[in-house]
């Protein structure tokens, strides 16, 4: 349930997104506030936002406000509340990059619940592509993440089978993929929720802000993203170096793992990857198997 609060910073986000500074007193009028109270919201938020208070004015720093980025060939739609980015990508047009800094009804894989506190960055990429493209992206998207993380924050962050992108084995960004026929081609729903600025509520999770100390511009790594997005063809015409690129950053490559699948539990050691993406894991005897993403719930490290 969203709370009162809640509310009402999403109130000032839908302000701000569309003028980056206000007079306080303005702005506390608009959405129908005491002044005080907006301080104290205001005040708060700075926790999650590159916001501020200065001399009577509140002011949001364009940096952190996706709005103000035009990237060439996107549509760019930021939103203060929608239920999913994924749903909210399906009414628009390729090449656009849904942005929202809530989300009622966020999913991650398998339906299960994704938390979209204020501060971190829900996106999704809606692309239109061939089938090559299509099917490498399960092992496109985490590298990218993972690249992002390490060349431009110095963030030591791997992969967790199949894409979630992990720090000291906690969750700081995962990825949800939905595609449909297009007459020849793909559409793609490509679903990002990274913890940058926000609180994560859960204790297997961590942040951008938990890591640096310090709130980082979302902008830049929103910038970023788009930048490899607009690659994602390129990239996928060397599958053999996507593959091995694959294998280098992923965490559970050689562990011990406890796989939940829809036909029951499997524990064996990871041993190798398809370059679309299947994990091959060695059980008892030397028997392997091949784990397809879509057919398994859980995989988790044991040793």
């Amino acid at each position: 349930m969203i709370s009162e609060e809640t509310v009402i910073k999403l109130l000032i986000i839908d302000k701000l997104i569309h003028r980056q500074e206000y007079v306080l007193r303005e702005l506390a009028w608009e959405i129908g506030i005491q002044p005080g109270l907006l301080e104290r919201i205001v005040n708060d938020m700075s926790k999650n936002y590159l916001i501020s208070i200065e001399k009577g004015r509140i002011i949001w720093n364009p940096a952190d406000n996706p709005s103000t980025l035009k990237p060439w060939g996107w549509l760019l739609i930021h939103k203060p509340l929608l239920g999913s980015t994924q749903e909210a990508a399906k009414g628009a047009s390729p090449w656009s990059v849904i942005v929202a800094e809530y989300m009622l009804a966020g999913k991650g894989r398998h339906g299960k619940k994704w938390y979209s506190d204020l501060g971190g960055l829900w996106t999704t990429f809606k692309i239109l592509t061939n089938s090559q493209t299509a099917s490498m992206t399960p092992i496109i998207i985490p590298i990218i993440l993972v690249r992002i993380l390490r060349k431009s924050y110095g963030v030591e962050a791997s992969i967790k089978w199949p894409n979630d992108i992990i720090v000291d084995n906690k969750k700081i960004a995962g990825i949800l993929i939905e595609g449909e026929a297009f007459r020849d081609q793909i559409l793609l729903y490509i679903g990002i929720g990274i913890n940058i600025n926000n609180d994560p509520p859960l204790p297997d999770t961590i942040s951008l802000k938990n890591i640096l100390n310090k709130l980082t511009p979302r902008n830049r790594f929103l910038s970023l993203l788009i930048g490899w997005m607009s690659r994602m063809e390129k990239l996928s015409l060397e599958p053999e170096k996507i593959r091995e690129n694959y294998m280098e950053y992923l965490e559970t490559l050689n562990r011990k793992v406890l796989v939940k699948t829809l036909q029951g539990e499997l524990v064996g050691k990871a041993v190798d990857v398809r370059d679309t993406g299947e994990l091959i894991i060695e059980v008892e005897a030397g028997e392997k198997k091949v784990l397809d993403p879509t057919h398994t719930f859980e995989l988790r490290h044991i040793d």
